[in-house]
């Protein structure tokens, strides 16, 4: 497993040092999801959070991610995960493959696309991809004896969206079944984003001066705010049993193939951690086999 998760990591390296710069609409949220990949396309992301823990030691948490446009419809990702926890070693969590289709290629008043996700994760890991089901996600027993115990899951969301110009509005439904068990565990995520002016203008084809290193084109922001939805035997808001979060999102273009993003997010119920800063540095690669060709 370990042996996975570094090649990933060097594969996505290497594409990254190989390729020239793209023009892609990225998607700006942590947590929500909102358009498919552009075809051919490949997206790589380095994900690091710092989390102030609600039980137990705090802990950073990093994911390495990269999803492919099969199709402007289809897109598929991987992403491998681990955590270091105040006062323990490093700890490989796991693995993550996933599918999103959009059903109509036309956006008459929401987007429509399922998402299709398998975990082959262990107990140890602690990335916030989504929160579902009751109480903390916090590391509750011995990392050796959690890291020995499987999680496999399959997460389905049903996802809605729709863009008026640079504004973007998402809604994400979150289904987790467990595959050990059988459980299912719901939560949601929405967010609201305006992108950066830049980026919007990059993509129309035709040679732009870019704006200073220092520039308001370059930001974009937004709200974006994930919770659970309780299980099969209670399903709803029961709120300080939940964990329920909120941040404020940014992103600055560095360049037209290179964003950094940061969402500080706060805990809202008694479950919650306190405090959650998520940091993500993006890299696109447009036309990728065009350009290995």
């Amino acid at each position: 497993m370990k042996r996975a998760f570094l090649f990933g990591l060097f594969i996505c390296v290497c594409a990254a040092m190989g390729a020239r710069s793209a023009r892609a609409q990225m998607n700006p949220y942590f947590t929500a999801i909102s358009n498919t990949i552009p075809k051919n396309h490949l997206m790589l992301m380095l994900l690091p959070d710092y989390q102030l823990a609600r039980v137990g030691p705090n802990y950073l948490t990093y994911m390495g991610m990269a999803e492919y446009g099969v199709t402007n419809r289809l897109s598929v990702g991987f992403m491998a995960e681990g955590q270091k926890i105040s006062g323990l070693p490093n700890t490989f969590g796991g693995v993550r493959f996933n599918a999103y289709y959009q059903l109509f290629p036309h956006d008459h008043l929401l987007h429509l696309t399922l998402y299709g996700e398998f975990e082959d994760l262990d107990q140890a890991s602690l990335y916030k991809m989504e929160v579902s089901g009751f109480g903390v996600s916090d590391l509750t027993e011995p990392l050796h004896v959690a890291r020995n115990r499987p999680a496999h899951t399959f997460e389905q969301r049903i996802i809605t969206y729709h863009d008026w110009g640079r504004l973007n509005f998402t809604f994400n439904f979150v289904s987790e079944l467990d595959l050990q068990n059988y459980n299912d565990y719901f939560g949601y995520v929405w967010g609201v984003f305006r992108q950066p002016k830049w980026d919007d203008m990059s993509g129309m084809g035709r040679k732009i001066v870019a704006p200073p290193a220092l520039s308001p084109q370059r930001l974009g922001y937004g709200v974006e705010m994930m919770g659970g939805l309780g299980d099969t035997q209670q399903f709803g808001f029961f709120w300080h049993r939940e964990q329920q979060y909120l941040g404020p999102v940014f992103s600055y273009s560095l360049a037209p193939n290179w964003r950094f993003r940061l969402e500080p997010t706060f805990g809202l119920s008694s479950v919650s951690d306190h405090f959650v800063l998520r940091m993500g540095l993006d890299y696109t690669i447009n036309h990728l086999f065009g350009r290995l060709g």
